[in-house]
Protein backbone atom coordinates (compact mmCIF):
# COMPACT_ATOMS: atom_id res chain seq x y z
CA UNK A 1 0.00 0.00 0.00
CA UNK A 2 1.21 2.91 -0.76
CA UNK A 3 0.79 5.62 1.78
CA UNK A 4 0.07 9.47 0.75
CA UNK A 5 2.58 11.75 2.42
CA UNK A 6 0.24 14.78 3.04
CA UNK A 7 -2.19 12.08 4.29
CA UNK A 8 0.12 10.99 6.53
CA UNK A 9 1.42 14.04 7.62
CA UNK A 10 -2.35 15.38 8.45
CA UNK A 11 -2.94 11.95 10.65
CA UNK A 12 0.37 12.78 12.73
CA UNK A 13 -0.45 16.65 13.16
CA UNK A 14 -4.21 15.37 14.55
CA UNK A 15 -2.32 13.55 16.96
CA UNK A 16 -0.14 15.85 17.77
CA UNK A 17 -2.58 18.47 17.97
CA UNK A 18 -4.53 17.08 20.79
CA UNK A 19 -1.39 17.39 22.96
CA UNK A 20 -0.49 20.33 21.85
CA UNK A 21 2.50 19.58 19.92
CA UNK A 22 4.47 21.26 17.13
CA UNK A 23 5.46 18.63 14.42
CA UNK A 24 8.86 19.66 14.80
CA UNK A 25 8.79 19.69 19.08
CA UNK A 26 10.17 16.44 20.99
CA UNK A 27 6.88 15.02 21.69
CA UNK A 28 9.19 12.73 24.41
CA UNK A 29 9.71 16.25 25.96
CA UNK A 30 6.94 15.62 28.99
CA UNK A 31 6.77 12.61 30.46
CA UNK A 32 3.13 11.46 30.28
CA UNK A 33 2.28 13.41 27.11
CA UNK A 34 5.30 11.60 25.88
CA UNK A 35 4.19 8.19 26.52
CA UNK A 36 0.77 8.73 25.65
CA UNK A 37 1.61 10.32 22.03
CA UNK A 38 3.80 7.79 20.92
CA UNK A 39 1.03 5.03 21.74
CA UNK A 40 -1.42 6.80 19.82
CA UNK A 41 0.84 7.93 16.70
CA UNK A 42 1.73 3.68 16.77
CA UNK A 43 -2.23 3.01 17.24
CA UNK A 44 -3.58 5.86 14.41
CA UNK A 45 -0.72 5.18 12.12
CA UNK A 46 -1.15 1.04 11.82
CA UNK A 47 -5.05 1.63 11.95
CA UNK A 48 -4.78 4.07 9.39
CA UNK A 49 -2.37 3.09 7.18
CA UNK A 50 -1.27 -0.54 7.67
CA UNK A 51 1.84 0.10 8.92
CA UNK A 52 2.84 -0.85 12.04
CA UNK A 53 5.86 0.96 13.81
CA UNK A 54 7.20 -1.03 16.82
CA UNK A 55 6.78 1.26 20.25
CA UNK A 56 10.11 0.56 21.24
CA UNK A 57 11.19 2.47 17.45
CA UNK A 58 9.10 5.02 17.42
CA UNK A 59 10.08 6.16 20.98
CA UNK A 60 13.76 6.51 19.27
CA UNK A 61 11.97 9.24 17.09
CA UNK A 62 12.03 12.69 18.79
CA UNK A 63 9.53 14.47 16.56
CA UNK A 64 6.97 14.11 13.89
CA UNK A 65 9.09 14.73 11.26
CA UNK A 66 11.82 13.13 12.02
CA UNK A 67 9.02 10.11 12.05
CA UNK A 68 7.51 11.04 8.46
CA UNK A 69 11.37 11.17 7.80
CA UNK A 70 11.69 7.83 8.54
CA UNK A 71 8.58 6.14 6.64
CA UNK A 72 9.35 8.44 3.27
CA UNK A 73 13.16 8.38 3.62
Amino acid sequence: MEIDRSEFCAVLADVLEVASIAPEDDYRATPLWGSLTCFALKVTIAQRFGVDIPLKELNSFDSALALEKRVFG
